[in-house]
């Protein structure tokens, strides 16, 4: 069997070859062995799935707190890269996390509080069709300074952030799909910052925070009030030839 170039393949079992018999089975359903030696020779890559990020360490499964948001990077707003850009870097998106309860049993006997985090780029496919590569994607996680505790209503500039080192981000910025990381953190309130590498790259992307315990997360918005006036303006204030012109595009009726 050829095996297509680009292609992802699933495993579906791995067997020694003392199962001489079901390695000789051929079905029709796309289904086929390889060997070891083989399958090293032919894929460089390798993903892992497991249900919770605890599945592969515990055969008890645990059910752990997901928090989904959706986002985009536009360009001259939130598209403002990683944080080598100084100038630009605080305008990216923002999301509030607190963490209050600390693992129940740590894997590591390293007492704080265990989040998985993940950072997807939507359309990929649509991109590559329009000749587009994926954008270099990761994030930054910072402690929210203590005179913004408890609010999720701001957004955080300059001065709360450049002025500040990272508690944890991810261990790269890569163009893949997705990005994921493990971090463990003291209980307290944090904020992720999603990012292309480079500013000024627009895309879209999904955040989802999986906590082992059960954590408060939102995006972080300032509020935005304005005092709007309705100006009184009278028939005979109109210019005639405003009039004229609503006439000649509306009609009479």
């Amino acid at each position: 069997m050829n095996l297509v170039k680009g292609h992802a393949y699933s495993i579906t079992a791995a067997r020694r070859p003392g199962d001489r018999e079901q390695l000789d089975h051929s079905a029709e359903d796309g289904e086929f062995w390889m060997s070891y030696k083989d399958f090293l020779g032919n894929f460089v890559q390798l993903e892992v799935c497991n249900l919770t990020p605890d599945t592969l360490t515990s055969s008890d499964l645990h059910r752990w707190s997901c928090s989904e948001y959706e986002g985009s990077w536009r360009v001259g707003s939130t598209a403002g890269g990683c944080g080598n850009f100084t100038d630009t870097f605080c305008s990216n998106p923002q999301f509030f996390i607190r963490l209050q309860h600390v693992d129940d049993d740590p894997h590591d006997d390293i007492t704080g509080c265990s989040a998985l985090i993940g950072l997807m780029q939507k359309d990929a496919r649509r991109e590559r069709r329009f000749g587009r590569d994926l954008n270099t994607i990761g994030f930054v996680i910072y402690q929210v300074p203590e005179e913004y505790a408890g609010r999720s209503n701001i957004h955080l500039g300059p001065y709360e952030l450049l002025r500040r080192r990272p508690v944890a981000r991810s261990s790269t910025f890569t163009n893949l799909r997705e990005v994921c990381e493990r971090v463990k953190l003291p209980p307290g309130e944090y904020v992720i910052i999603p990012s292309t590498f480079k500013p000024h790259e627009k895309g879209s992307f999904i955040l989802r925070v999986f906590t082992e315990k059960q954590a408060v997360t939102s995006p972080m918005e300032e509020d935005v009030s304005a005092d709007i006036t309705e100006p009184d303006v009278r028939v005979k204030d109109v210019d005639p030839s405003i009039k004229r012109l609503f006439v000649q595009i509306a009609g009479n009726k």
